[in-house]
């Protein structure tokens, strides 16, 4: 195409070439493409002048998170700085590339021109990634990040919900003393994640953290695990140190306590009573000074009431009594951890994503997490890894069948007649659940937050978003 009068000249910035810059004039036409354009994006100016960008960049459905940056300033008339995009050519050339576009106004104030400037990061972006799985890689193969056995401390947990927040405050409580603390929550909760917490706040926390899981040692080792054995006591016993003797003046974490059978529990009582043990085959008393921390998965009334679990052992194990909540009832958390796991898997895994689409957080928000904060890991890694290389936002489509399956329900698709539109689906349950509980609390927005165990700063953002208002202040 030859240069006339509404094209601008290049002059010098022909020489720029790690530097991308073009113009379009306000009808959205190319009117300036600079010869860095024709490298990072494989044309030349005579097939770009005059187009527009949706004419010259494609998305594909992967790509669908990008944007023309040029296009939402030409709609705003506002600058965009150093945004991050991912987009492709009409050719299929994918590029990332760190973007600035500016509207330019005449003397009536009238938006004249948009220039935009970019420049390619996908090597810088590759190099980083490289570089941070280098150094996790390196930091796994050294062990544990503390010298004591843990790899926790409060700062570790995730979450600001009222209900977890209520259990690190109790934890904190505990670790300042040497009382037993019995952690009760389901599986995947991060009940060691709180355990070695405690520990490392305690006076105690230099020393070794011990652990076992009652549910892994079959029943007829699991007395010489935790009490040592002396040689000659059965068929091929040797002298051993049991785990109370390894933990002496720290802590021991008994992991599904309500595992071990009655009987042992029962010798365990006598244990944390008299702070004396017998070794396996041993008449010989030792002195025990062990901090007990335990945890089970289950109500442990109903354990009591089956006879899985001894009345006497639970109140001697429970002075502190932690319940750490599913992450079903802990609300806006589920989207912070999410976002927590997604930086710090994605450059382990080489991958650039950083942020959730609407539709990963609104199914995320509906699923029941039966397998709580481990379940959402696991999930998480996968869907990273199923995602290509330069994506930047992690999609719903990704996600297991499961998860599509269980949210998708047929209550679901009815609501407001929205069946083909999962995040209006989901707003329209979202919006008629807080509708509820803020009637059933007369509007009471701290009573319905605390019931919806969200803050009250999140649940005022949901009104005004959802436009709530009480029926009698309409009349």
């Amino acid at each position: 195409m030859k240069h006339d009068e509404t094209f601008i000249p290049l002059n010098d910035l022909q020489a720029i070439e790690d530097i991308c810059i073009s113009i379009v004039n306000n009808s959205g036409e190319y009117i300036c493409y600079s010869k860095g354009c024709e490298i990072i994006d494989g044309y030349q100016q005579s097939d770009v002048l005059g187009k527009t960008p949706s004419t010259v960049f494609s998305k594909s459905d992967r790509d669908r998170q990008s944007k023309s940056l040029i296009e939402e300033t030409l709609r705003t008339k506002k600058m965009i700085k150093n945004y991050l995009n991912s987009y492709q050519t009409t050719h299929g050339r994918k590029i990332t590339a760190l973007c600035n576009t500016y509207p330019i106004f005449d003397e009536n104030k009238q938006l004249k021109y948009v220039i935009c400037t970019y420049r390619e990061v996908t090597d810088y972006l590759n190099m980083i990634s490289v570089i941070n799985k280098q150094q996790l890689e390196l930091k796994e193969a050294k062990g544990l990040d503390l010298a004591n056995g843990t790899q926790y401390t409060f700062s570790s947990i995730v979450g600001d919900s009222p209900s977890l927040r209520n259990a690190v405050y109790q934890s904190e409580v505990a670790a300042k003393t040497l009382e037993p603390v019995l952690l009760c929550g389901e599986t995947g909760t991060g009940k060691e994640l709180f355990a070695q917490s405690i520990h490392n706040a305690n006076t105690r926390g230099s020393n070794n953290f011990i652990a076992i899981n009652c549910a892994s040692i079959p029943e007829n080792l699991l007395e010489s695990t935790l009490f040592g054995t002396v040689k000659g006591s059965f068929t091929g016993a040797l002298n051993t140190r049991g785990l109370f003797e390894e933990a002496r003046e720290s802590t021991l974490f008994l992991d599904e306590i309500n595992s071990m059978d009655i009987k042992l529990q029962a010798k365990l009582l006598r244990v944390l009573e008299t702070g004396k043990f017998r070794k396996v085959g041993s008449t010989e008393e030792m002195h025990c000074d062990v901090r007990i921390i335990s945890a089970i998965n289950e109500d442990p009334f109903l354990l009591i009431k089956n006879s899985q679990l001894r009345s006497d052992l639970y109140y001697r194990l429970a002075v502190f009594s932690i319940n750490i909540p599913p992450l079903r009832n802990r609300g806006s958390d589920i989207q912070v951890l999410a976002t927590h796991f997604l930086n710090t898997m994605a450059p382990v895994l080489g991958k650039k994503i950083n942020q959730l689409s609407p539709e990963t957080i609104a199914l995320f928000n509906q699923y029941p997490w039966p397998g709580n904060i481990r379940e959402l890991r696991h999930i998480l890694h996968q869907s990273i890894c199923l995602s290509q290389n330069d994506d930047l936002v992690l999609n719903a489509k990704t996600l297991p069948d499961h998860l599509h399956q269980h949210c998708i329900s047929p209550e679901m698709t009815t609501l407001n007649g929205s069946g083909d539109n999962l995040k209006t689906a989901l707003d329209a349950y979202e919006r008629n659940l807080i509708q509820a509980v803020l009637v059933k609390n007369k509007f009471n927005v701290s009573r319905a937050a605390q019931q919806l165990d969200i803050s009250r700063q999140s649940l005022h953002y949901k009104i005004n978003k959802f436009q709530l208002v009480r029926e009698d202040s309409q009349k």
